[in-house]
């Protein structure tokens, strides 16, 4: 079942179409309706067992929760240090990727994507490799850097993009491309549930990544949205985000963006704990779920106010967890906060503050252009500040009081927003109604900007300079090079040779030579795959471009593209194939 907020005229031209697949269509003032009434059954349930026999967690009931107008004593901890640096950091970017994509997975990809083939009949399917596999991803990876408007326009012959047109037929990767398989369709179990079985292994791997990184001090919670609008379960709609049609994904980010965990959401059948989410109801309960990867004391979580409720700040506040976010007043027991009118006759900046009577959890109603309820369990009001607004009524900039909580929370809570801005910036577009061919390129998306959010990290810790560092742009350039070009065969020219006159030759104009040579990839130079000498035709020879050799050739590695002398009294093409 899935929840949309839409117009009342919206759901009428829906509720046809949408009857069939089991779904809800909801209006906006319904939105969330199913998350409040687990939170209701569970503040009527106390501390009853469940039907295992198993007792659950002591929570305080809503009715117990008593509100007091005093001051919240702010938690202070100590900074976390980064760890030390290794001395090979940062790595070359391909070596980052490998480590969320392992080979496991494109073999894996290829035995699966042969199996497909041959289970739906396909009529003269070539059985593919992993190394082809490989390069068809490359491919989809340099489709979201080079835009073109349909995918067959990269094969075409006044574009000239080589990394296309020399690697792979364009029949052959949509042939690949439709077929693409991680799983064999018949060996799912009969009691799995999973609705994300196909591409799950996938998301594993990358998962598996992500829960061996060292966590930052503050960390957000939030949900991402999978582009999509074709058929599946559990395809949402969620008004106000760039693609609000799609698979929603729960991670667990850091300040700087990089994904640290998350959780594919597919209602019930989710890996959350059924005591957690009946009790907690389901926001909290993710957030439950995906702060078991902070083990450390005093890590900073914050989250918005579809997941915050009173007892998950309790439980994460037991668990020594600094936690905040907004809040709606209607899951926190009448707290005897200023009501909207009596703020908006106050001036701007002003606020109120209660506490629990544990002193456990402080709830902060601050009125800017409008009120906000921040609920935290290790700061309140605290230390206020002044930020700059504009203000109508005045046509200028003022000053406005802030809540420390306010402060924290805004310069912390973005982390999900930003991983999914650094993925939408060179996503892969694709046109297809297969959700799995979707999730599957979100998936590499995803795995190249945590690589390069990594390989930044490191690069920053080493001390290089900002303008070495390479940009997302050209580090998802160079992975897809060396997914299209690692441990692979020089591709022979296709066709018969033309038996046609050549035409009578034309002086041109002399290309300019540009400032810095293209040299191969290190990953490709030193790979020892049909790296073969050959000869240019030019009358002139050029210039060697192994370091400190001062000769010219004409001999040139057809693989490496480069020039390289070859002669008995150096032999470079030999040294520069050598680490």
């Amino acid at each position: 079942m899935r929840i949309h907020n839409i117009s009342k005229k919206c759901a009428v031209l829906l509720l046809d179409s949408e009857r069939d697949s089991g779904e809800v269509i909801c209006m906006p003032e319904e939105l969330d309706v199913a998350n409040e009434i687990e939170i209701e059954e569970r503040d009527s349930a106390g501390t009853e067992k469940d039907r295992g026999g198993q007792e659950e967690m002591t929570l305080t009931r809503k009715e117990e929760i008593k509100w007091r107008h005093r001051p919240f004593t702010t938690i202070i901890d100590t900074c976390f240090e980064n760890p030390p640096i290794h001395e090979d950091y940062p790595m070359r970017p391909y070596e980052y990727f490998k480590r969320y994509i392992p080979d496991e997975i494109f073999n894996l990809m290829a035995d699966n994507t042969n199996v497909y083939a041959m289970q739906s009949g396909t009529l003269g399917f070539k059985p593919t490799s992993s190394g082809e596999i490989r390069t068809a991803i490359g491919l989809h990876l340099a489709m979201g850097v080079m835009k073109m408007p349909r995918v067959s326009m990269y094969w075409e012959a006044g574009m000239d993009i080589g990394i296309f047109q020399n690697t792979m037929p364009r029949d052959r990767f949509f042939q690949l491309r439709s077929h693409l398989h991680l799983v064999n369709n018949l060996d799912k179990p009969a009691e799995n549930n999973d609705v994300f079985f196909k591409v799950r292994p996938l998301y594993v791997a990358i998962r598996n990544r992500c829960l061996e990184l060292p966590l930052e001090e503050n960390l957000c919670v939030d949900e991402q949205m999978v582009p999509f609008r074709g058929a599946l379960s559990v395809k949402q709609f969620i008004k106000g985000k760039p693609h609000p049609w799609g698979v929603k994904i729960y991670f667990l980010c850091g300040k700087s963006g990089m994904a640290y965990d998350f959780l594919l959401h597919q209602g019930t059948t989710m890996e959350l704990s059924q005591q957690q989410r009946k009790q907690l109801g389901l926001g909290a309960a993710v957030v439950c779920h995906l702060s078991q990867r902070i083990t450390a004391a005093n890590h900073k979580l914050y989250f918005d106010n579809y997941f915050t409720t009173y007892n998950l700040l309790e439980q994460l506040a037991e668990r020594k967890i600094h936690a905040a976010g907004t809040a709606r007043v209607s899951r926190f027991a009448r707290p005897p906060l200023q009501s909207d009118k009596e703020m908006a006759k106050k001036p701007r900046g002003s606020c109120d503050e209660v506490v629990s009577r544990d002193g456990k959890v402080a709830l902060v109603k601050w009125y800017d252009n409008r009120p906000v309820l921040m609920a935290s369990n290790f700061v309140g009001v605290g230390r206020m500040d002044e930020v700059q607004r504009w203000d109508k009524k005045k046509a200028r900039f003022v000053m406005v009081s802030r809540p420390e909580v306010v402060k924290l929370y805004n310069e912390a809570m973005g982390g999900v927003d930003l991983l999914d801005q650094l993925v939408s910036l060179y996503r892969t577009d694709i046109r297809s109604k297969k959700w799995t061919l979707r999730m599957i390129t979100h998936a590499f998306d995803m795995a190249v900007v945590n690589s390069w959010l990594e390989y930044r990290l490191d690069a920053k810790r080493a001390n290089i300079k900002t303008k070495d560092i390479q940009d997302l742009l050209h580090f998802k350039i160079n992975v897809a090079q060396c997914l299209v070009r690692v441990h692979k065969t020089v591709a022979a020219k296709r066709g018969r040779p033309s038996m046609s006159p050549e035409p009578e030759h034309v002086p041109q104009r002399p290309v300019r030579r540009s400032v810095q040579d293209v040299r191969p990839l290190p990953e490709v130079q030193y790979d020892m795959v049909d790296h073969m000498p050959n000869y240019d035709e030019k009358k002139e020879a050029t210039r060697c471009k192994m370091p400190n050799c001062t000769g010219k050739t004409h001999v040139f590695c057809d693989k490496c593209n480069i020039h390289l002398c070859f002669v008995p009294q150096r032999n470079c093409f030999k040294a520069a194939h050598r680490k």
